[in-house]
């Protein structure tokens, strides 16, 4: 392993482990609860043309940003190829539900958008140099 490769495989293991959690959290909760009320939100809050409740989005939330980026930390951990450019797409999901959110939804939560945001570029960034250092090697 090159020098600096174990710290991006412990950063972008760390980080997907963050958002798996709270995605797996967060989806179980809008799943189990559709009215939001377990994490302090209202349907009042959703647009008219929305479904009635936070079902879909508690799926797609428990799927694509809990149970995805839990799968993609197994990968970098046991150094599957292509697991960080993978890892690069869970960040892009990520930055695409929070504009979704913000958008589409009408939904104001800033601290939710920053973390949320950051961590999705940080991914995104990861994948991008998986990707570039991949065709290098096989370019060799």
């Amino acid at each position: 392993m090159r020098q600096g490769e174990g710290v991006k495989k412990f950063v972008t293991a760390a980080v997907l482990l963050m958002l798996g959690a709270a995605g797996l959290f967060n989806g179980i909760a809008l799943v189990s609860d559709p009215d939001g009320g377990t994490l302090g939100l209202s349907v009042d809050m959703l647009p008219e043309w929305h479904t009635w409740d936070y079902r879909y989005a508690g799926a797609f939330v428990l799927v694509a940003l809990g149970i995805a980026p839990l799968v993609c930390a197994a990968a970098v951990i046991v150094d599957i190829p292509g697991a960080r450019v993978f890892a690069g797409v869970v960040g892009i999901v990520a930055v695409g539900w929070t504009l979704w959110q913000y958008l589409v939804l009408d939904i104001w939560a800033p601290r939710a958008y920053t973390g949320l945001t950051l961590l999705g570029i940080l991914l995104a960034v990861g994948g991008v140099d998986a990707m570039v250092r991949g065709r290098r090697r096989a370019e060799r």
